[in-house]
């Protein structure tokens, strides 16, 4: 019995080290950025806009209300180094990585919802893509310096 309880013991002291082990002493780490980077085709900037208003805002906000999203960002390149370069990033933040895990899966569902049914879903997809194209798309963990 006195066996067990030291190894009982040990295993506890051990499951409660790990956190300590995973911190960083230059920083604490914050929320999980994916930052989807949009190349806009020529003469389609209105038709972009008009369709992420309609249609990117409300399942965006529909995820926030579900928490799988803390807040999303849009930024505009005021910079391009060539013709393909990326005119339009979305910044979508999450509380962590297991959302980021769920969240294609929960956004399928709530678009489906919005648009209606699942099909014109993929159709209104596939008349994005004549509108812009995906130039990168980025992973990043904010953190905060100590």
């Amino acid at each position: 019995m006195k066996k067990f309880l030291w190894t009982a013991l040990f295993i506890a002291m051990q499951l409660t080290a790990l956190p300590a082990r995973a911190q960083n002493p230059n920083y604490n780490v914050g929320t999980v950025w994916l930052v989807n980077y949009y190349h806009i085709r020529a003469g389609q900037g209105d038709a972009f806009w008009k369709d992420f208003k309609e249609n990117s805002i409300p399942v965006y906000e529909a995820l926030k209300k579900e928490g799988m999203l803390t807040d999303y960002k849009v930024w505009e390149n005021a910079t391009t180094n060539s013709p393909d370069d990326w005119d339009v990033a979305v910044g979508l933040i999450l509380p962590n990585y297991a959302a980021l895990d769920q969240i294609d899966t929960k956004a399928a569902t709530i678009a489906a919802k919005h648009y209606g049914s699942r099909d014109a879903m993929v159709e209104a997809g596939k008349k994005r893509t004549e509108i812009r194209f995906l130039v990168a798309s980025k992973v990043a963990r904010e953190v905060m310096p100590k």
